[in-house]
C-alpha cells in the first residue's frame, strides 16, 4: 500500500536536532469535510524550518513534520471540496506546520480554503517559494509606509529574501540601502539593484546612512537579525522612522537601542511576522498580488542546490551556510 515519507521531529534540541529527527512511512491521510489531499513535491528550506525542527516555536507538540511551505498537486477533494482539480498545481497559505503537519512529508491534508492555484507560467522552484519570502517582502514594504524616492534600510541584504526587497522598491521607486557582512559582498548587491551597499566588515553604518541621506536617516529599516543590530538600525532611522524585526538570527542575544535615540527620534520599533500579518482582512489582495509580482518576474526567488527529501539533514545543514548561495530545495 502506498505510503508517505516524512522527515520527522520526535524532541527539540538546539545543539543535537539531528540525534532528534528521522525519517518515516505514513499512512496517507483522507481528506476530510472541506479538506484537500495534495502531494508535496519540491519545498525549500528555511531559517523558520530550522527554528522549527530546533525549538518547535516553543508550542509545537511532537512528533511533528516541520515545512512552511513548498508546491503540491491536488491528489483528491473531501466532501464539499470542489475549487481545485485532480493534478493541479497549489501552494497553501498556509502549511499546518503549526498542528505539527508541515510540509515536509510527500502527503498532507490541508484546508481548501488555505489553497492558492500556481499560475501556469511559474516554474515549481518559483512556486515553492511563494509563500515565506515574497508575501513577507510585499507586506513589509507595505508596512513601511515609504514612497517613491524614501529610504529603506535593510539587514543581511545579500539573503534570498533581501534581494526580493530590492526589486520590489525597486519596482515602487523606493530607494535602498543594503547591510550585508563582508566587503566581498558589496558588488552583488549593488548589480542586483541596490542603491547603496554597506559592509559592517570596515564601514560604520550610521555614520554611511546619514551620509547617504543628506544627514536625515532613512524612513524604515528592516532586520532579520535583533541583537546589536537593533540599535544599528534604529540609530541609522530618521525621526519618527520606523523599524520591524521580522527574523531571530541573533537569538539569545538582547536587542539593544540607545535610550537617547528613543526619546529624541521617536521611532516605532516592532515586529513583522508573516503567519500572523497575511491572516488579516488583507490576505487575498495580497496573494493576487505577490502571484502577479511572481509572474512579471518583479519578485524572482533565487534557488540554489536541490536535495532529495531523505537527504533532509544535509540539507539543513547547507541551508546554514552563508555563502551557499540561493535557496537550498527538498524535492521527492
Amino acid at each position: 500500500m502506498p505510503s508517505s515519507l516524512a522527515f520527522q521531529v520526535d524532541q527539540y534540541d538546539q545543539e543535537n536536532w539531528d540525534q532528534h529527527t528521522r525519517f518515516v512511512e505514513k499512512e496517507i491521510p483522507e481528506p476530510g469535510q472541506g479538506e484537500v489531499l495534495v502531494q508535496v513535491y519540491l519545498r525549500p528550506v528555511n531559517p523558520t524550518d530550522v527554528i522549527l525542527i530546533t525549538t518547535g516555536w516553543g508550542h509545537i507538540p511532537t512528533p511533528a513534520v516541520p515545512g512552511s511551505e513548498g508546491v503540491a498537486k491536488v491528489v483528491k477533494n473531501g466532501s464539499g471540496s470542489s475549487k481545485f482539480s485532480e493534478g493541479q498545481r497549489v501552494v497553501a497559505v498556509q502549511w499546518p506546520q503549526f498542528q505539527s503537519q508541515g510540509s515536509w512529508q510527500q502527503y498532507v491534508v490541508v484546508k481548501e480554503e488555505t489553497l492558492v492555484a500556481v499560475h501556469e507560467s511559474l516554474s515549481d522552484e518559483t512556486a515553492a517559494q511563494f509563500f515565506i519570502n515574497p508575501v513577507t517582502v510585499v507586506g513589509m514594504v507595505r508596512e513601511s509606509k515609504l514612497t517613491q524616492g524614501s529610504w529603506l534600510i535593510q539587514a543581511a541584504a545579500s539573503s534570498v529574501l533581501g534581494r526580493q526587497v530590492i526589486a520590489l522598491c525597486k519596482h515602487k521607486g523606493i530607494k535602498t540601502i543594503n547591510v550585508v557582512r563582508r566587503d566581498s559582498a558589496k558588488q552583488e548587491i549593488l548589480d542586483a539593484g541596490g542603491d547603496v551597499a554597506i559592509s559592517t566588515e570596515s564601514e560604520d553604518l550610521v555614520k554611511c546612512v546619514k551620509e547617504v541621506t543628506g544627514g536625515k536617516g532613512a524612513g524604515a529599516a528592516i532586520d532579520p537579525i535583533g541583537g546589536k543590530m537593533t540599535g544599528k538600525l534604529v540609530a541609522a532611522l530618521a525621526d519618527g522612522g520606523k523599524y520591524m524585526l521580522y527574523g531571530a538570527l541573533a537569538a539569545g542575544e538582547p536587542c539593544e537601542v540607545d535610550h537617547m535615540d528613543i526619546l529624541t527620534k521617536s521611532p516605532i520599533i516592532t515586529n513583522f511576522l508573516i503567519y500572523a500579518w497575511v491572516e488579516q482582512p488583507h490576505k487575498q489582495e495580497v496573494l493576487q498580488e505577490t502571484m502577479d509580482l511572481l509572474v512579471k518576474k518583479v519578485l524572482d526567488p533565487y534557488t540554489g542546490k536541490k536535495y532529495p527529501l531523505r537527504e533532509a539533514k544535509a540539507a539543513v545543514k547547507a541551508s546554514l551556510d552563508t555563502a551557499r548561495g540561493g535557496k537550498i530545495l527538498l524535492e521527492g
